[in-house]
């Protein structure tokens, strides 16, 4: 994927690791449902470190959104839980209903080709989680890693999904990654994601995600919240 900037990065294994301000973020309310009930079960010493918060759906809401609550929390480390399209050719590796941790994410261009769009160079379209906080929530949750595209529209025919996948080089699709990303390397705070497996990318996508959407977001909160308790 070329020179990826890093994000931030703190060390969560020591002792101020355990003291650490946490904003969770969500594209809407009903996904970080799971989360905010299972937080109640925790002590609230973890509980007063924890923000959650909604930055809105789609690149532009999660960019502004994402500026927005971060300059407001100003958290130590910020998550993004949700939900993600499966491209058809990674299917067998990340199941409907099971989560992945991001590790890299990439502005998807247009995927008709230059000849039909493209963006300029000066445009920042690649980003990267922090390493440590990957390595942490890794070793808490034990679950793979995933790089994702973020497209400004859900991609919706199998072709598109097949050009998408091969363009970006990667095996999810998701709208805010991104945005929220970027906003976190602005500020200089370290920046993750965990998002649930909602449907295959293509024409029965948005029928899946119906289905499957409450249970994938689910699986991403709960693998946020056995990092809390871990």
């Amino acid at each position: 994927m070329g020179n990826i900037p890093a994000a931030p990065e703190t060390q969560y294994g020591t002792r101020a690791g355990l003291r650490a301000r946490w904003l969770v973020v969500a594209a809407w309310a009903p996904e970080l449902g799971h989360l905010r009930a299972g937080l109640a079960g925790l002590p609230s010493s973890t509980r007063k470190r924890v923000t959650l918060e909604t930055v809105g759906v789609g690149l532009v809401e999660a960019a502004t959104g994402g500026a927005r609550l971060l300059g407001r929390h100003a958290p130590d480390g910020v998550l993004l839980v949700g939900t993600a399209g499966c491209y058809p050719r990674h299917s067998q590796a990340f199941a409907i209903g099971s989560a992945a941790i991001c590790r890299q994410i990439r502005l998807l261009p247009p995927v008709l080709g230059r000849q039909h769009g493209f963006l300029p160079s000066i445009i920042p379209t690649q980003e990267r989680c922090s390493t440590a906080l990957v390595r942490v929530l890794r070793k808490a949750t034990v679950l793979p890693m995933a790089d994702v595209a973020c497209p400004l529209s859900i991609t919706a025919s199998k072709k598109a999904a097949t050009a998408a996948a091969e363009l970006s080089g990667c095996a999810l699709e998701n709208l805010e990654a991104f945005s929220v990303a970027r906003a976190a390397t602005a500020a200089g705070i370290p920046f993750a994601a965990v998002l649930g497996i909602a449907n295959q990318v293509g024409p029965a996508a948005h029928a899946e995600w119906k289905k499957y959407g409450p249970a994938a977001a689910a699986a991403a909160c709960q693998a946020v919240l056995d990092f809390f308790r871990a």
